[in-house]
């Protein structure tokens, strides 16, 4: 018998090797033609005489990109690589001052090949115009996190169910209603500062800005979503949700690492990781939404969380049927949801922040200018704000100069940007004013690069510079914005960011609280001392040390080291 297995396995071995040398003859063959088709593409676009990045047969665009690299820190966020190319226009596009409308981005194996688009009314043609399902890219971003059950990564019926069940509690109304709780959570804030401050109206010691504004943020997105307090920023430790929630966020950012995302991904211990992570998360939030699903939603308390609403809906929308129809399935879906808005809502609006409080560090006349601002509307003494705001909301939308300071920011450090799927639209093209050519998109993720877009010289005067009046210009002021989809921070068109609404009160509430309050600066000599032989003070970009870092959303180096003195305030009698 034992004879007779040895002849067998002889036999079927030379099979195996035949058969497995044929499929790598197969896999190979596919491998070599998907990289014929896609550098043939690029070529077909340059013989229609449309301006291309210099391309290689054998490596497309990726020596560029390590051009790129090599230019920059090592940790710089993709989205600089829009202004880089402005700032290099002439090199890569000879005869031209700046890049085309569209730039065409052959990465392949690394990615799917895409087109950045520069031009706003180009980038409303796939947002707005026609409004394309999100890219794979988009959808394998948010996988760990959600399992493709939110309405960041969702399509056609579903996105538009779950938006409306949402919309709600994300509008201006209800969170005007909620805005007693992000005064709360955002006086927790503010006595942190305090604390961080020197005496005797000195400078404090240095600490990273950001964590700061990172537990603020979450905070308040967990609260207005859910009612529950995490109390993250009076915590010595993060939270289970909070620990949670960074583990994923870091497996979102592998898979955005197309050098070493997509097989890590398939690692069994990454698999249990996420598995882990989102059985955390979801063991907090569940017995909130246990909670919201048993109550009385015909209660007439004005302040509504995201799940009272989205829970009211459901019966509305079912038309008075039991809440047994709220199931197992709609649960999943809801903390799915909950999850993407937990990220979305803390992890862009904390970086914001950072980036608003270094934009006024560097313009003490436009910083002078928003004290001035929130004096004339709250009153000479800085510590009345919150009681004022609480018992009069309607002031927080009185302050144009400062929604200047935050439109500014946005446009300046926008943090995140959509990659859309033209396979939805065969034959899809986009078309710029004032120009014949047509841009296939073909075989091209729609890329909104909205970091050049908010800088593009054809709709914005002095894009590089820092000008909270440009929003407060008229028509016929040389500032005047007059394309509104130049300016795209949260997107564009239906699939635009429903938190927008949320982040801008936030960003008015904390300027309030905290610019008449506190001097903040940058402090890069004292945090260089701290990491000793870990400082990177050789990473400068465009002669800041603050910069964007970060595998998928935008954050600031290093946390934004800074220090905090407090402000005199002698109120006048």
């Amino acid at each position: 018998m034992g004879t007779q297995e040895i002849i067998d396995m002889s036999a079927v071995l030379p099979v195996l090797l035949r058969s497995l040398g044929v499929l790598s003859i197969v896999v190979l063959v596919r491998f070599f033609y998907r990289g014929y088709v896609e550098r043939s593409r690029v070529r077909s676009l340059m013989a229609l005489g449309i301006p291309v990045l210099p391309h290689s047969l054998l490596f497309g665009h990726l020596p560029v990109f390590l051009e790129f690299r090599d230019a920059n820190p090592p940790d710089i966020n993709i989205y600089w690589f829009h202004t880089w190319l402005i700032a290099n226009a002439e090199k890569y596009f000879p005869g031209h001052d700046k890049p085309p409308p569209v730039v065409y981005l052959d990465l392949w194996p690394m990615t799917g090949s895409m087109a950045a688009v520069f031009d706003p009314i180009a980038a409303s043609q796939f947002t707005q115009v026609k409004s394309l399902p999100k890219d794979q890219i988009m959808t394998d971003f948010m996988m760990p996190l959600t399992g493709n059950m939110d309405i960041v990564s969702s399509d056609g019926q579903l996105w538009k169910t779950w938006r409306a069940r949402f919309n709600p509690g994300f509008s201006a109304r209800n969170l005007t209603a909620l805005l007693p709780e992000i005064i709360e959570e955002s006086l927790v804030f503010v006595n942190g500062l305090k604390d961080l401050a020197g005496k005797d109206e000195n400078w404090g010691p240095v600490f990273q800005f950001e964590d700061k504004t990172t537990n603020l943020t979450l905070d308040v997105i967990v609260r207005a979503s859910t009612d529950l307090r995490l109390h993250e920023q009076s915590r010595k430790s993060n939270s289970p949700l909070k620990t949670a929630l960074l583990e994923q966020i870091k497996m979102m950012g592998m898979v955005t690492n197309a050098a070493r995302g997509l097989p890590a991904m398939r690692m069994p211990w990454h698999r249990a990781a996420i598995n882990r992570n989102n059985r955390d998360i979801r063991n907090v939030l569940l017995p909130q939404i246990e909670s919201k699903i048993r109550s009385d939603s015909s209660t007439s308390v004005q302040r509504k969380t995201v799940v009272d609403l989205a829970v009211k809906y459901v019966e509305k929308d079912d038309s008075g049927a039991s809440k047994e129809k709220l199931d197992d399935v709609f649960i999943d879906r809801l903390i799915a949801n909950l999850k993407a808005f937990m990220f979305a809502g803390h992890d862009t609006t904390s970086s914001t922040i950072c980036f608003m409080i270094k934009l006024l560090q560097d313009d003490p006349d436009a910083l002078a200018k928003v004290r001035a601002e929130h004096d004339s509307v709250f009153g000479p003494d800085p510590e009345k704000a919150a009681e004022i705001l609480t018992t009069s909301p309607h002031l927080l939308y009185s302050l144009p100069y400062t929604v200047g300071v935050i439109k500014e920011t946005l446009r300046l450090y926008p943090l995140a940007a959509t990659v859309r799927d033209s396979k939805a639209a065969p034959g899809f093209a986009l078309t710029v004013p004032g120009s014949p050519t047509r841009y296939p998109m073909e075989g091209f993720g729609p890329w909104l690069a909205v970091t050049a877009l908010h800088r593009n010289a054809d709709y914005w005067p002095r894009p590089n510079e820092f000008l909270p009046e440009r929003w407060l210009a008229v028509e016929g002021d040389p500032l005047y914005i007059a394309t509104k989809e130049a300016w795209a921070p949260f997107s564009l068109g239906p699939r635009n960011c429903i938190g927008m609404e949320l982040a801008m009160i936030e960003l008015r509430l904390v300027s309030v609280l905290v610019a008449r309050t506190f001097d903040i600066e940058e402090a890069w000599t004292e945090w260089d001392k701290k990491q000793g032989s870990k400082a990177t003070p050789t990473h400068i970009v465009n002669g800041e040390r603050l910069y964007g870092v970060g595998n998928g959303t935008v954050h600031p180096k290093d946390g934004m080291p800074v220090h905090v003195r407090l402000r005199s305030h002698k109120p006048a009698p």
